[in-house]
């Protein structure tokens, strides 16, 4: 995710959100991530631990888009990825492209 400015970012479109902890939306910047402030209070954000630990569904039909915004350090988006990748290679899932 990325913003450039207002009104200008990836929350903006209508899509599951997901963060590693609760005060990405809810902590002002710079511990806090921009694209999420000012989120409307009917907009959940979904701890993608939750998903991890079985209590949240996290994507529920192929149709279905979604955000995880990382406020984090790159290691755990390396992390992230790593999980997202093994798991959808497992299933075989995905589209195998020549770069």
């Amino acid at each position: 995710m990325g913003v450039d400015q207002a009104g200008h970012d990836e929350a903006s479109v209508d899509a599951t959100l997901f963060t590693e902890w609760p005060g990405a939306a809810t902590t002002r910047p710079p511990s806090g991530a921009h694209e999420l402030q000012d989120l409307p209070a009917q907009r959940p954000v979904t701890l993608v631990g939750s998903v991890l630990a079985g209590h949240h569904p996290g994507r529920r039909d192929e149709a279905e888009l979604t955000l995880f915004k990382s406020t984090g350090h790159a290691a755990l988006d390396v992390a992230a990825a790593h999980v997202a990748h093994t798991v959808a290679e497992a299933g075989g899932w995905g589209t195998r492209i020549g770069m």
